[in-house]
C-alpha cells in the first residue's frame, strides 16, 4: 500500500529552482527549505565511515506539488533561490530524463555520530556535486561545486535531502551526476544518477504494431 510520510527537515536541491539548506557554495546551488512527501521507501544497506553510520533510504525522481517562492541569490550559479517547496517522491530510479522541471535526489540518514556532533544542534558537513560540464549564461563552465552544509541533529541523528532540478535549458546535459556527503576528511555518502535523453512519446492516434 502506498502511503505519504511528511518529512519536515532542511534539504537541498541544486540548480535554478531547487532546494538546499544553509551553507555557502562554490558556484552555488539554489537554496530551499521545505517539505518532502514520500510514497513509501526502499532501504539501502547501511555503511560506516569513521564510526558514523549512513543510510540512503529513498532516491529517484520527485515532483513539485508546490514549487515555492523564487528569490535572487548571489551564492548560486543560477542567481536564484527557492524557498518552501513541497516535493513528493514518485519513482525509485537512477536514470533521470533530461526534461525541464524534473526534480531528482535522495534522502539520507546519519547516526552513531561523534561526541562533538552530539552536543550541538547542527553538524558541520559538506555537500559535493560533480555533474557533466554545462555552460552558464555568463559563458563560464561549471562541473559542480563543494559547499558547507549544516545538518540538523535531532534524536541523535541527522536526516537530510540532496538533489537537483532541471529548470533551465543549459542544465540539460547528459552524463553522471555524483552527490557526496563529507564529514571533515571522510566521505560518508556517494550517490550517482545518470541523465539521459527522454524516450520519444508516441503520437496520439498512431496505429499499434501488430
Amino acid at each position: 500500500m502506498k502511503y505519504l510520510i511528511p518529512l519536515t527537515f532542511m534539504f537541498a536541491l541544486a540548480g535554478c529552482e531547487q532546494a538546499a539548506d544553509t551553507g555557502t557554495t562554490d558556484k552555488g546551488s539554489a537554496n530551499v527549505v521545505g517539505m518532502v512527501q514520500s510514497q513509501g521507501s526502499s532501504e539501502a544497506p547501511a555503511s560506516q565511515t569513521a564510526g558514523i553510520k549512513t543510510q540512503v533510504f529513498q532516491f529517484g525522481i520527485y515532483k513539485a506539488n508546490k514549487k515555492g517562492q523564487i528569490t535572487t541569490s548571489k551564492a548560486t550559479n543560477t542567481g536564484k533561490v527557492v524557498r518552501s517547496p513541497e516535493l513528493e517522491h514518485v519513482s525509485m530510479t537512477d536514470r533521470i530524463p533530461l526534461a525541464k522541471d524534473t526534480y531528482f535526489g535522495y534522502q539520507f540518514r546519519l547516526w552513531n555520530l561523534p561526541p562533538e556532533a552530539m552536543i550541538k544542534p547542527v553538524m558541520k558537513l559538506r555537500k559535493v556535486l560533480i555533474h557533466p560540464e554545462m555552460t552558464l549564461p555568463d559563458g563560464s563552465k561549471s562541473t559542480g561545486w563543494d559547499r558547507s552544509y549544516k545538518g540538523r541533529v535531532e534524536t541523535q541523528q541527522v536526516l537530510g535531502f540532496d538533489g537537483y532540478a532541471f529548470n533551465e535549458d543549459y542544465e540539460l546535459v547528459e552524463g553522471d551526476w555524483i552527490f557526496q556527503i563529507w564529514y571533515q576528511d571522510q566521505k560518508l555518502i556517494e550517490r550517482k544518477f545518470v541523465s539521459v535523453q527522454p524516450k520519444p512519446e508516441k503520437a496520439a492516434g498512431s496505429a499499434e504494431k501488430e
